[in-house]
């Protein structure tokens, strides 16, 4: 059968709403009696029940408590206390983003309506004379604000996502990808700076002796001590296992041993109550400060931390050990430091004494 095109009907989709969010929370403040009972009508008519309020102060102690979606304020011939209401409303945090109609019974003055337009707020309309006028803006402001909603929503879903991205879980630290970058960022800009490589020592046997649940304790307590315990300036990371990283900036060779001295006596002197293990708890520390005309990059840096702690380990642990300055580069592959294998398959077949 066939079937002319212009007698079918198709249904065009709409972001505005048929009717007007009966769930939304609603305040109006007016003073006017007439404009009062026309918005009451008008709200009342789409199925809402409107919170009014007669003075300014009492509508900023209802809108802490309610967190309404749409303020309705009463256009008054004297504009200076609306005015001031609305940049109130625009700095209050319960009330930054919440749509503003500025009503009156009958129409406003232009200066007027521009001062409250200029002071924050988002609309005008004469309910009196307008209703219908009213009633659509009323669905657009709540249509724009679900939009403002949905959109801070997934900004905050994907700020926690980027958080969790770049923090380790079991410690909240940064984690090595986070950490790397970070390194690489100072390399770049040529700021003085030193890497820490920290590394519980014997940490194996904890998790041998006590388990694994103690291991992960030790691991919080130590996190926790250098997250709340370094400089302001610095950053700390978990690396990897039971390796940290924390980055200090602007410090000499001299200056960063004397940090990294210090990180390793407080850790030391972690009680087992502070870490939930009941054993002392030391760290071996490897130190490597940048040179900015030495001409390493970043996994240069970490390489030469990375051999100063396995000279720390290797020397009876619970020590620090500064590495010595970058020598003059070398061709050799890209990325792999002189003796750098060497010292990471001996580190490897040492994990298992630790």
């Amino acid at each position: 059968m066939h079937t002319d095109p212009k007698s079918l009907w198709i249904p065009r989709l709409s972001n505005a709403p048929a009717v007007i969010d009966r769930s939304a929370t609603m305040l109006v403040v007016c003073k006017d009696p007439d404009t009062r009972q026309h918005l009451r009508e008008l709200l009342n008519a789409e199925g809402c029940d409107p919170i009014l309020v007669d003075t300014y102060d009492e509508l900023k102690v209802i809108a802490e408590k309610k967190r309404p979606d749409l303020i309705f304020l009463e256009l008054e011939p004297t504009s200076e206390p609306m005015v001031d209401l609305c940049i109130e409303l625009r700095a209050m945090e319960p009330t930054r983003d919440v749509p503003i109609i500025l009503v009156s019974d009958t129409p406003a003055s232009e200066e007027l309506v521009a001062g409250g337009l200029l002071a924050g707020a988002d609309e005008y309309v004469a309910a009196g004379e307008r209703p219908t006028e009213m009633r659509a803006r009323v669905r657009a402001q709540l249509r724009n604000k679900r939009y403002r909603d949905a959109l801070q929503r997934v900004r905050g879903e994907r700020e926690a996502f980027r958080r969790q991205a770049a923090v380790d879980p079991l410690t909240g630290l940064l984690n090595r990808g986070s950490l790397a970058d970070l390194i690489s960022d100072k390399v770049i800009s040529g700021e003085p700076f030193a890497v820490l490589f920290i590394d519980i020592d014997h940490f194996k046997s904890v998790n041998d002796r006590f388990g694994h649940g103690a291991g992960d304790l030790v691991l919080k307590g130590v996190a926790d001590y250098l997250k709340y315990g370094m400089r302001s300036g610095d950053d700390c990371g978990r690396y990897g296992g039971e390796e940290f990283v924390v980055v200090a900036s602007d410090v000499s060779p001299e200056r960063a041993y004397r940090l990294a001295e210090r990180h390793r006596s407080a850790i030391a002197a972690l009680s087992s109550e502070d870490v939930a293990y009941p054993s002392e708890v030391t760290v071996s520390i490897g130190v490597a400060v940048f040179e900015p005309d030495g001409g390493e990059t970043s996994q240069d840096l970490l390489e030469r931390a990375d051999a100063a702690l396995y000279a720390a380990k290797s020397s009876g642990r619970n020590r620090v050990v500064v590495a010595r300055a970058p020598e003059t580069p070398s061709v050799r592959p890209p990325g792999l430091a002189s003796g750098f294998h060497e010292r990471f398959v001996a580190r490897h077949d040492d994990a298992k004494t630790r």
